[in-house]
C-alpha cells in the first residue's frame, strides 16, 4: 500500500485574517493540500439569506497559495460551462507560478443543478456533457504544457494561444469523474482522478450512500479507470487517485478507529489521497479530528497501514 495524503478543502467566506490563520495553521499540523471548492450556490436559511456564503475559489486559491509555503494548492473542483477554458487555463499556469509550482487544476464535468440555475446555464445530456468535458480538458491540458496551440472543437475552439512554461515540470490536471464517460477524460488526461462516492443528482434528493454503497461504487469506478488507461495504452498506475470524504454516510470523526477504518477501506480499493471539507460535515468530535491531526496523519503518510 503506498503512502498516503491528506487534504482539507475550505469554500466558506469569513474575515481573510482569519482565513489566513486557519491556513498556516493547517500547513503547520502538516496537511498535504488545501482546496478551494468551486461552487456559485450557498444554502439559504427560512429568509432567504445565505448561510455559508461562498468566495470566488480561484482567488480564494491564490490567497492560499500566497499565505502558504509548502502545501499543494487548488480547486476542487471547477465545473465546465463556469468558464471559458482558455481563461481558466490561463489562471492555472498564472497560480503555478504564484505558488511556484504547487498548483493543481482541478477540473469536473459539472451537473449540479444548483450551480447551473445560479450561473444560468441549460443541463446537458450526459453524452454531450462527456463530449465537451474530454475538450475542455484537452484545451486546459495544452495550456499548461506550455507553448503555443491552436485547437478546433465540435464544442470549444481557441486559435493562436500561447502560455507561459510552468515553473518546473508539468503542473497536475486534476479531474473529478464518476460516470465511465467521464472517467474515459479522467484516463486521457488527468494525473489525478477524483471520486465522491456520490452523484449530484443523488446529493439533490437528498440521498446519501451509506458507507458500503459509496465503497462498493469507488471500487467499481477504479476498476472502470483501469480499463480505460489500459484501452488507451496508458499505465493506470501513474494516475494518482483521491476521494472527498463528506458526502456520504461515512463518519470518519468519530473516533480515531473510525477514522483508520474508513480510510483504510477506501485504500485498499486504490485511492491514496483523502479530501475533507472543512469545517468538518456529518456527525464528527472536535477532540478526534485534533488527535488524528496530531498523531495518526503523520504515521499514514510515512507508510503505517491504518
Amino acid at each position: 500500500m503506498s503512502a498516503l495524503r491528506f487534504g482539507l478543502m475550505t469554500y466558506e467566506a469569513a474575515p481573510i485574517g482569519e482565513l489566513v490563520a486557519r491556513w498556516r495553521g493547517f500547513e503547520a499540523d502538516g496537511w498535504d493540500a488545501l482546496w478551494a471548492g468551486d461552487h456559485l450556490w450557498s444554502a439559504l436559511d427560512a429568509d432567504g439569506n445565505p448561510t455559508r456564503p461562498r468566495f470566488d475559489p480561484w482567488v480564494l486559491a491564490a490567497c492560499v497559495a500566497t499565505a502558504t509555503e509548502r502545501v499543494e494548492v487548488g480547486t476542487l473542483v471547477s465545473a465546465i460551462g463556469m468558464r471559458n477554458p482558455t481563461v481558466l487555463a490561463k489562471q492555472a499556469i498564472t497560480l503555478d507560478h504564484v505558488s511556484g509550482g504547487r498548483f493543481t487544476t482541478g477540473l469536473g464535468a459539472g451537473g449540479n443543478p444548483k450551480d447551473e440555475a445560479a450561473a444560468g446555464i441549460a443541463p446537458l445530456a450526459p453524452d454531450e456533457r462527456a463530449a465537451r468535458f474530454g475538450e475542455y480538458a484537452a484545451v486546459v491540458r495544452a495550456v499548461l504544457d506550455g507553448g503555443s496551440y491552436d485547437l478546433a472543437g465540435e464544442h470549444h475552439s481557441a486559435r493562436g494561444v500561447s502560455a507561459p512554461p510552468p515553473v518546473a515540470g508539468r503542473p497536475p490536471l486534476l479531474i473529478a469523474a464518476h460516470l465511465r464517460s467521464t472517467i474515459a477524460v479522467a484516463a486521457r488526461h488527468a494525473d489525478v482522478w477524483h471520486t465522491y462516492g456520490s452523484l449530484f443528482s443523488q446529493l439533490a434528493r437528498g440521498q446519501q450512500l451509506t458507507a458500503d454503497e459509496s465503497l462498493a461504487v469507488t471500487a467499481r469506478r477504479a476498476r472502470a479507470l483501469d480499463e480505460e488507461c489500459e484501452r488507451i495504452g496508458r499505465d493506470p498506475g501513474t494516475v494518482r487517485r483521491g476521494f472527498m470524504l463528506g458526502f456520504t454516510r461515512d463518519a470518519p470523526w468519530t473516533s480515531v478507529q473510525a477514522f483508520r477504518e474508513t480510510v483504510g477501506r477506501y485504500a485498499e480499493v486504490g485511492i491514496t489521497e483523502f479530501a475533507f471539507p472543512f469545517p468538518l460535515q456529518g456527525p464528527h468530535d472536535p477532540d478526534v479530528f485534533h488527535e488524528v491531526v496530531a498523531d495518526v496523519l503523520p504515521a499514514l503518510r510515512a507508510g503505517e497501514r491504518p
